[in-house]
């Protein structure tokens, strides 16, 4: 987001893929067990977009899910509500809902091992790091990079 945007005190836009993710989860109950089986919630970055998949994806679990609408009321805040209104305003039809939820995952875990990967790489080039333990970040590095070529796996 921009700061024009972000004139008004609240959380900013989370990214084009975590909103995308947020309107398959709310418009798709059938791509939700599969969401259940492969998304990390730690690869979602934005606060709110987490929450509200944690909640979406426990109200499965728990067998509590009713309507969207039950769900906007038990959600926590007014940001939290417009950022659900919104994700399900639009009413173009999501064109492959399943092979779409895949993609989405699929970067989101590989945006987070790159994010990893990066804060490895600064580690290493620190001064003070030992060879041993350049050795070992490089091992990391080189475990998160086959982790990132290989397909989702179920959690």
């Amino acid at each position: 987001g921009t700061f024009e945007e972000a004139g008004e005190l609240e959380s900013p836009r989370p990214s084009a893929l975590e909103f995308h993710l947020l309107k398959l989860l709310l418009l798709h109950d059938e791509l939700i067990p599969q969401a259940a089986l492969h998304l990390d919630l730690n690869w979602i970055l934005h606060p709110l977009v987490r929450q509200i998949v944690q909640q979406r994806l426990s109200a499965q679990k728990n067998e509590t899910w009713k309507t969207l609408a039950a769900f906007l009321d038990e959600c926590d805040s007014v940001e939290m509500r417009n950022l659900v209104t919104e994700a399900v305003a639009e009413e173009r039809k999501i064109p492959n809902p399943e092979i779409q939820l895949a993609d989405v995952v699929l970067k989101l875990r590989n945006q987070f091992l790159d994010r990893q990967i990066a804060s490895l790489t600064q580690k290493a080039g620190q001064p003070q790091i030992s060879d041993a333990e350049k050795i070992d970040l490089l091992r990391d590095q080189q475990k998160l990079r086959e982790q990132k070529r290989a397909p989702l796996i179920a959690k």
